[in-house]
């Protein structure tokens, strides 16, 4: 939020030598961080004056420039060339002379205002615009001041400000206003703060013979009030407001919305301007039914949904509940009666609206922390004071006030020792009153503890611990005492599966692939693109109550979605080799007999994806595609660090991967995850045109095969004899059995695949598979005869077992 400090004056005593920046460090440790300070208005104070316009004359060779003469303070008045429209003596206006510090009115970069001839005539000088000030991108005339703006006065003293970013906290909803600063500035300095007048005429009939209110829900609507102005003139604010508005960065419209702007950015209320005359029956406050539309002041169409709370009339929704009007009661310039509502909505609900509909604004933001009820009624006499005073209208007698179920404000009992456990060191009781009343509470300090009641803009209050805080953030944050951690150190818990985890993720990264991180929340339509209908119909995923963006409003029961949209991602970047994974949570809802809704089944998945092409040692792709035997080598390598073998089998129809490229892995015959590559429609919902293999792994079944520790093996004493050895079996016959079948010898150290042939040298139905057998003895040196003699009887094995024949 903006604070202007020329505003923020109205409001509290500030000293005149008040030191900026020892003020925002303050405001910083005790209440609303600081983000920044901004000094409005450097400008030469002996250069750029107030100025007073004394005579007007043509320019003798331009039609569209005039010849100004301005009185600036000095002895003798300055004629300047001006080429305003709005030009006219008389008026005070903003002068410069030679040599001032200005921005330029065409480009806008920084310039030194400098003697010239325009059109043969002499200028000096400038009558200014906001742009050449630096105020705004408003170039089209020039500035008018009030009547009573010191003639010859610097323009730095007169329009300077110095503005505070300051940042308000979700549970400080009153910080959210000039009001609400100068309370907690005021308790910081020690000085007095006061509210502005609420106090105006009435007249006519009463406010509840034009109008009728009712709440369907007061859970959603804890009250609503309505005034009613007549003949009411639409046009610009003064120039006062328009300046504030400008200062706290909103853009000045016309005085009814400039003045429902001003009172939300002073006291933080947001009001509501309606056009009495195009109301049709009673307001009424309720959700939308199914169906109903609105046509916002943005001139959308908007589709409502049975949890969009609305403002209605006879005719249907007029506006949408705390977040923006509706285009058919909308104030213009020929509006000459105004509704005024000032509400307090469920911060829930208003949030919902605005994230769906993507509506966002400074209303929605403060509803959204949860204003206090007592507050609209303060922002409604404001803001109809100032509708009688700046737009020349009448108040009608009254309000209509429906307040179903008044607020009543808690006393809080905070014990004295519980005080002292929570600072860490103590506060003199005397300190704590005053702090406390500094702060709008009513005290009564006891011996044994405090009684506070909250003042009625401190919705944030509730419990003991509050009050705490309160104490310590007037006490001063820096009084907190300094002392080392004292007690024992916490014992290490072991947590395998975590560990597993993390060992794996390095495993993975070792074999080449790249770790990512992507979000745990995602939208049921992205979900039907990896899992079947069915398991989303009988098992909905869990989904957030109130979401922060409406593609993220359902935790993940999978991570195969996250791992395509993230492959779609790298080759939409031009990627060439895409080997990655992750390593995280999924959420499958769990339902439990007596607990109501389903819970959350938190699983540790490891899901990855290979795809593009091989690369070279340089990183240059070598044209083969990478395939399942490349995923399928990754795995092995990973998991042989952690000591675990898989076993892999012909998977059963698996859901958006290929049938016949996919296989179930296994350890000790425990199911722990899938490898196949991805069915061409899955990879379409993705927007992908190439193979990609996945594989996702179950870390709790994965971790039972663990060893817990591994064995420490010499290394051999003698050396190995490798021979090559193809063999022709059907194709039905997975290579992993004869891999085991062979390293079964005791004389085989290992077995390796290296090549599967299918091809017309083979009969139908046959393949070829090639290993690489690594022979080796643990007492004696192998010969090649020896590794012959056991090649012969491990083929005799394979011919007995699976009906192979050696292939030449």
């Amino acid at each position: 939020m903006l604070v202007s400090l020329k505003w923020l004056r109205d409001y509290v005593d500030l000293p005149a030598d008040l030191d900026i920046d020892d003020l925002a460090t303050r405001l910083t440790m005790a209440s609303s961080e600081v983000e920044g300070v901004h000094r409005v208005g450097d400008w030469d104070r002996a250069l750029v004056t107030v100025g007073h316009v004394l005579a007007v004359d043509p320019h003798p060779q331009a039609d569209r420039l005039r010849l100004a003469t301005v009185d600036f303070g000095g002895e003798t008045p300055q004629q300047v060339v001006c080429g305003a429209p709005n030009l006219a003596v008389g008026q005070r206006v903003a002068f410069a002379r030679e040599g001032a510090r200005l921005f330029d009115g065409h480009s806008g970069e920084p310039s030194v205002l400098k003697r010239s001839k325009i059109r043969g005539v002499e200028s000096s000088g400038m009558v200014l615009s906001e742009r050449e000030l630096g105020l705004s991108e408003a170039h089209e005339g020039i500035i008018e001041l009030p009547a009573d703006a010191p003639i010859g006065a610097p323009l730095a003293d007169y329009l300077g400000d110095v503005v505070l970013d300051v940042h308000t906290w979700p549970n400080r909803a009153d910080t959210m206003s000039m009001l609400g600063i100068a309370r907690e500035v005021a308790a910081i300095l020690g000085t007095r703060w006061h509210a502005p007048g609420e106090d105006y005429s009435e007249a006519g009939p009463a406010v509840s013979e034009a109008v009728a209110v009712h709440i369907d829900d007061p859970g959603l609507c804890a009250r609503y009030i309505a005034t009613v102005v007549d003949g009411v003139t639409i046009g610009p604010s003064p120039a006062w407001m328009q300046e504030r508005l400008r200062a706290a960065g909103q853009r000045p419209i016309n005085n009814v919305v400039d003045i429902t702007n001003y009172v939300m950015l002073e006291l933080g209320q947001p009001l509501h301007a309606f056009d009495l005359a195009n109301l049709r029956g009673a307001v009424g406050v309720r959700t939308a039914r199914t169906g109903e539309r609105l046509t916002t002041l943005d001139g959308e169409d908007r589709e409502l949904t049975a949890a969009t709370l609305l403002i209605t009339d006879d005719s249907g929704p007029i506006a949408l509940a705390g977040v923006m009007g509706g285009l058919s009661t909308e104030v213009t310039e020929a509006t000459t009666s105004i509704l005024l509502e000032a509400a307090r909505f469920d911060p829930a609900s208003i949030r919902r609206t605005s994230t769906r509909l993507h509506l966002r604004s400074e209303a929605s933001s403060r509803f959204e922390r949860g204003l206090s009820a007592e507050l609209a009624e303060h922002a409604s006499r404001r803001a109809t004071k100032l509708l009688v005073e700046l737009c020349g209208g009448t108040a009608r007698a009254g309000m209509v006030d429906v307040y179903p179920r008044p607020h009543v404000t808690p006393t809080v009992v905070l014990a004295r020792a519980r005080l002292d456990t929570l600072l860490g060191f103590v506060v003199p009781a005397e300190e704590v009153e005053s702090g406390l009343r500094a702060l709008g509470f009513e005290v009564q300090v006891s011996g044994e503890g405090i009684e506070v009641r909250p003042p009625w803009w401190r919705s944030d209050v509730s419990i003991p611990d509050d009050i705490a805080e309160e104490v310590l953030r007037i006490a001063g944050y820096d009084r907190l005492p300094a002392t080392m951690p004292s007690g024992e150190v916490p014992h290490h818990e072991v947590q395998p599966r975590i560990e597993l985890r993390d060992r794996l993720s390095d495993a993975f990264a070792s074999a080449g692939l790249r770790e990512v991180i992507t979000y745990s929340l995602t939208t049921e339509e992205v979900l039907a693109r990896v899992m079947p209908a069915e398991v989303l119909e009988a098992r909905p995923p869990l989904k957030l109550l109130n979401t922060l963006s409406s593609e993220q409003e359902a935790l993940r029961p999978t991570l195969r979605h996250s791992i395509l949209e993230t492959v779609a991602r790298n080759i939409r970047a031009g990627a060439q080799r895409i080997a990655i994974f992750e390593a995280g949570r999924a959420y499958v809802p769990r339902y439990e007999e007596g607990k109501g809704g389903p819970l959350p089944d938190e699983r540790e998945q490891l899901t990855g994806a290979v795809t593009g092409f091989e690369v070279d040692r340089w990183d240059t792709p070598t044209g083969r595609r990478l395939d399942f035997f490349d995923a399928k080598g990754i795995l092995d390598a990973a998991l042989a660090e952690v000591g675990v073998s898989l076993d892999y089998a012909p998977a059963d129809e698996e859901f958006g991967l290929l049938p016949g490229r996919t296989a179930a892995l296994s350890a000790g015959g425990d199911p722990v995850g899938i490898l196949g590559e991805v069915h061409p429609h899955t990879l379409e919902a993705f927007d992908v045109d190439q193979p990609v293999i996945l594989f996702e792994l179950d870390l709790a079944r994965l971790e039972r095969h663990v060893p817990g520790r591994f064995k420490a093996v010499s290394p051999p004493r003698f050396p190995a004899v490798e021979q090559d050895l193809a063999v022709v079996v059907d194709d039905a016959v997975p290579a992993g059995r004869l891999q085991a079948t062979l390293e079964s010898s005791r004389l085989v150290a290992s077995a390796r695949v290296f090549d599967v042939y299918r091809g017309e040298q083979l009969s139908a139905g046959k393949k070829s598979v090639a290993f690489t057998i690594r022979y080796q003895a643990a007492d004696r040196t192998l010969t090649t005869d020896d590794a012959n003699r056991e090649q012969a009887r491990l083929l005799a094995r394979l011919e007995r077992e699976f009906g192979a024949a050696a292939r030449g």
